[in-house]
C-alpha cells in the first residue's frame, strides 16, 4: 500500500474542516452525522464516510461522485494522522474512524451557540458562504455561518444568514451596529 501524505495546506484545512463537523456549532444540527455518532456504540465514524463529504472531497483532491467505500484506505490513514493532532477529536487506534474526545450535552449546547447566533438579511441570493463569514469574521471571531435554504424549493437560499460568534458578547455588540452588504443595509436580529 503507497503511503499518501497530506501538505501543509491539506492537513490544515481538513483539520478545520473535521473540527467543524464534531463542533458544538455543527453536530447538534447535522442530522446525519449525529445520527451516525448516536448509533456507533463507541460514538466514532467511519473516516471514509467524513471523507466522502463534498468540502472534504474538496479538500482532499477527490472526485465529486466519490462514495465512502471509493476512498482510498491510505487517504483515510493519512487523514487519520493529520487529525491525531487535535485536542477535540479522538481517532481509533486503526486509524479508520473518528469522533469527538468529549460527549456531547444537546441541551446545553443549542441553548449556548442560539444565544451567540444573529440572523442577517437581506442577503444576495448568489451570496457565497466564505463571503459572509470574512464580512463578519471583521467584527468578531466568527465559528460558523449557515444560509438556510426556502422551506418550499430547497434549490434555492432564502436570502437570511446565521453567523454564530465566538462569544455572547459579540453576537450583543454585532447587534448593535448598523451594516450593509453588497449595497443593502442589513437587518440584524438575535436567532
Amino acid at each position: 500500500m503507497a503511503t499518501v501524505s497530506l501538505d501543509e495546506s491539506k492537513a490544515k484545512n481538513v483539520l478545520r474542516q473535521v473540527e467543524f463537523y464534531f463542533s458544538d456549532s455543527n453536530l447538534p444540527r447535522d442530522n446525519f452525522l449525529k445520527k451516525t455518532v448516536e448509533e456507533s456504540e463507541d460514538e466514532l465514524v467511519s473516516l471514509a464516510v467524513i471523507c466522502s463529504f463534498s468540502r472534504m472531497k474538496t479538500h482532499l483532491g477527490l472526485n465529486a461522485a466519490t462514495k465512502p467505500d471509493e476512498v482510498p484506505e491510505e487517504m483515510v490513514l493519512a487523514v487519520a494522522e493529520v487529525l491525531r493532532k487535535s485536542s477535540s477529536l479522538r481517532v481509533s487506534e486503526d486509524g479508520k474512524r473518528v469522533g469527538r474526545s468529549s460527549e456531547l450535552k444537546l441541551d446545553e449546547v443549542i441553548e449556548q451557540v442560539d444565544s451567540r447566533t444573529i440572523a442577517a438579511v437581506p442577503l444576495p441570493y448568489d451570496v457565497k458562504l466564505e463571503d459572509v463569514e470574512s464580512f463578519f469574521a471583521k467584527l468578531a471571531k466568527v465559528n460558523s455561518v449557515r444560509l438556510p435554504r426556502h422551506v418550499s424549493d430547497k434549490r434555492h437560499f432564502c436570502g437570511s444568514a446565521l453567523i454564530e460568534f465566538s462569544e455572547e458578547e459579540d453576537a450583543k455588540k454585532v447587534l448593535m451596529e448598523k451594516l450593509s452588504f453588497a449595497g443593502a443595509e442589513l437587518e440584524i436580529k438575535p436567532k
